[in-house]
């Protein structure tokens, strides 16, 4: 309302202004022109009065428009800021944790230790597999073992392709791999099942306790010994039997493994395709 007001106002002035000028035309018109300007000025400095704000706020609205323009430009760099600042914090992130699996590994597999990014995890059901973005070109090749943080031991090469390869974790239930109790040297094999890890084949009457170390043993060529794979937490023995009963727990989270590192090298001696593991381990059972 207060705009079309000021618009008749406007409008008025106009007309008016028109007429005077017309009339100065005639030869009585400088009277008229005088008392037309008395009647005039007040209605200049009325109708000034209302034009004013009208161009207030046509100013204020292309400052707020400039002003849009502006944070949204802001926002942007904003974004892009935010984004470089996320990969950057990533990246200082990746390095620490292949530097900490380095370091874990140890000088012995530091010249044998390849980083490898975990890309893919093997959605079927029952399974517990892991695809990493190294593969034949890199020198990985089945039966290898891989390790994950503190240097554990978390599967072994199932398959490689030429960039990619499959690693079968511990948990997996095709995995077995041989190992050994560290306190009570029991010989066993370290089997993947529902529940996690168990020892199978631990003689009944040896002491072994929850908290022992279970470590990798090299009997039998396929892994190197002494890569630590879990600790002892449950152990049962039956009244009737031979063989206890020994959960063990991971000592690495598998499900949140995001780097690891392929020992690479000679082949295990036993190496023979990507299904060697699952074979021995039947005929072991």
């Amino acid at each position: 309302m207060a705009g079309t007001r000021h618009l008749v106002w406007f409008a008025g002035l106009l007309a008016l202004a028109g007429a005077l000028l017309l009339g100065s035309l005639l030869p009585f018109a400088s009277g008229l022109e005088e008392r037309g300007g008395a009647i005039v000025a007040p209605l200049s400095r009325v109708a000034g009065g209302a034009v004013l704000p009208l161009t207030d706020v046509v100013r204020s609205g292309e400052r707020a428009r400039g002003l849009g323009r502006e944070n949204a430009a802001l926002r942007r760099e904003n974004a892009r800021l935010a984004a470089e600042l996320a990969a950057l914090r990533e990246s200082a992130a990746a390095a620490d944790r292949l530097a900490g699996l380095i370091a874990a590994a140890g000088p012995a597999y530091a010249e044998r230790a390849l980083a490898a990014p975990v890309v893919l995890r093997d959605p079927a059901p029952g399974r517990d597999v892991i695809v990493i973005g190294r593969g034949e070109r890199d020198g990985v090749r089945p039966g290898q073992p891989v390790l994950g943080p503190g240097g554990t031991i978390v599967g072994t090469i199932a398959s490689a392709q030429r960039g990619r390869a499959r690693v079968r974790l511990l948990s997996d239930p095709d995995s077995a791999v041989a190992a050994v109790v560290q306190s009570t040297r029991t010989q066993a094999v370290l089997a993947g099942w529902r529940e996690g890890l168990r020892l199978e084949f631990a003689p009944l009457e040896d002491p072994i306790a929850a908290g022992d170390l279970v470590l990798t043993s090299a009997l039998g060529g396929r892994l190197p010994g002494g890569l630590l794979a879990g600790r002892v937490a449950e152990v049962e023995r039956p009244r009737q039997g031979i063989l206890a009963s020994v959960r063990v727990e991971p000592l690495a989270d598998y499900r949140r493994l995001e780097q690891v590192l392929v020992l690479t090298g000679p082949e295990p001696a036993a190496a023979a395709g990507a299904d060697g593991e699952a074979a021995d381990a039947g005929a072991a059972r």
